[in-house]
C-alpha cells in the first residue's frame, strides 16, 4: 500500500538487535509519542540490486531494474522525510546503504540531466543521518559517509538538518553511551519539531 506523509527510516545495519537497531527503537518511540507516521526499512532483508550504470535513467528518469527499490521511489516522493542509520564500513556507510544511494541516480538524472524531475521538487522534506563507528573518535572519522549522504539527500530532495555520530561503539555500546544518547535525543527532538513545521 502506498504511504503518504510519513518518515522513512532506513536501517543500514546487517546486525540484529545491535546499536543501529537500538537507536531506531529510540527514534520510533519518540515518533509514536508525537503521532508521526513512519516506516522502518530493514534493507538487508530486501532485494535491492546494484546500479549497473546502464544509462537507462538518463534517457527516461526511471530505473530499469524492478526489485524492492521500485516502491521506495514512490515512498521517497510521498514522504515527509528520511532518517538513515548506518554503521561505518571502511570510513563510509554500509554496503547496502550505498546500494540504495546509487539507485537514486534515477532521481538525480531526472532532475539534473533531463530537467524533468520524477520526484516532487516543491515538496518540503527533512533528513537525518546517524552513523555508528566502532573505533574511538578520530579526525574525519565520519567524513566519507557524510559526503555520500549529502549527495543522497540532495537526490531525494530532502533537506538534511541533523548529523549524529557515535564513536567507539566496540567498547561502549549504545545502551551505555549516555553522552551519545543525550545528543541523539536532542537531534530527534529538533527533527520532530522540523517535521511538525512542514506537516500538513
Amino acid at each position: 500500500m502506498e504511504k503518504n506523509n510519513h518518515i522513512i527510516i532506513i536501517n543500514g545495519s546487517p546486525r540484529r538487535s545491535k546499536n543501529c537497531s537500538k537507536i531506531i527503537e529510540n527514534i520510533t518511540k519518540k515518533l509514536d509519542e508525537n503521532n508521526i507516521a513512519y516506516e522502518v526499512e530493514n534493507i538487508y532483508k530486501m532485494n535491492i540490486d546494484y546500479c549497473t550504470a546502464c544509462g537507462y535513467c538518463e534517457r527516461t528518469g526511471k530505473c530499469v531494474i524492478k526489485d524492492d527499490m521500485t516502491p521506495l521511489y514512490k515512498d521517497f516522493d510521498n514522504s515527509l522525510g528520511t532518517i538513515v542509520v548506518s554503521p561505518m564500513f571502511f570510513q563510509s556507510i554500509s554496503t547496502k546503504v550505498k546500494t540504495v544511494v546509487d539507485r537514486t541516480q534515477a532521481f538525480y538524472s531526472s532532475k539534473y540531466i533531463l530537467k524533468k524531475p520524477s520526484i516532487d521538487t516543491k515538496k518540503e522534506r527533512r533528513g537525518m543521518f546517524i552513523a555508528v563507528g566502532g573505533q574511538p573518535e578520530y579526525e574525519n572519522q565520519f567524513l566519507g559517509g557524510q559526503i555520500v549522504m549529502d549527495l543522497f539527500f540532495k537526490s531525494i530532495n530532502t533537506k538534511l538538518i541533523e548529523n549524529v555520530y557515535m564513536s567507539n561503539s566496540d567498547e561502549v555500546p549504545y545502551e551505555k553511551n549516555e553522552k551519545f544518547k543525550e545528543d541523539l535525543n536532542k537531534a530527534i527532538d529538533n527533527y520532530i519539531k522540523e517535521i511538525k513545521s512542514i506537516e500538513k
